[in-house]
């Protein structure tokens, strides 16, 4: 099992790096936690699941844009926001996430590991 967990790490981890190249920054579970928790009105959070995934659960304040969307091209983020585009595992939100950095937004992080991540990551806080 501890295997298994290690090569999905390591997936994400190379999945992060090559978008990080074409400017969309990583975030981990816990620094977006601490950002939450410094000023969370200065974070926007940008859900990309489908309705059904974001009903099933979601993080405080998130919008809803499920992927693809044009919506995304529609939304006034203000540039000086820190935005953090989530999906469920990681894989969609980076294509959102570079749209949005290529409009202009310089503070754009895709979520490490997506909804799955930030509960595996509170599941094993508590544990």
């Amino acid at each position: 099992m501890g295997i298994l967990f290690l090569l999905f790490f390591l997936l994400l981890l190379g999945w992060d790096v090559f978008w990080a190249r074409l400017g969309v920054k990583p975030l981990f579970p816990w620094q977006l936690k601490q950002k939450m928790t410094r000023d969370p009105s200065e974070v926007v959070l940008l859900d990309v699941r489908t309705p059904w995934e974001f009903h099933w659960f979601h993080l405080p304040g998130a919008q809803n844009v499920p992927f693809p969307s044009r919506q995304v091209d529609d939304l006034a983020i203000p540039r000086t926001k820190t935005v953090v585009v989530i999906c469920m595992t990681g894989h969609r939100s980076p294509p959102v996430a570079y749209r949005l950095v290529k409009a202009g937004c310089t503070q754009v992080y895709n979520l490490t590991g997506g909804m799955a991540g930030w509960r595996a990551w509170n599941w094993w806080q508590r544990g």
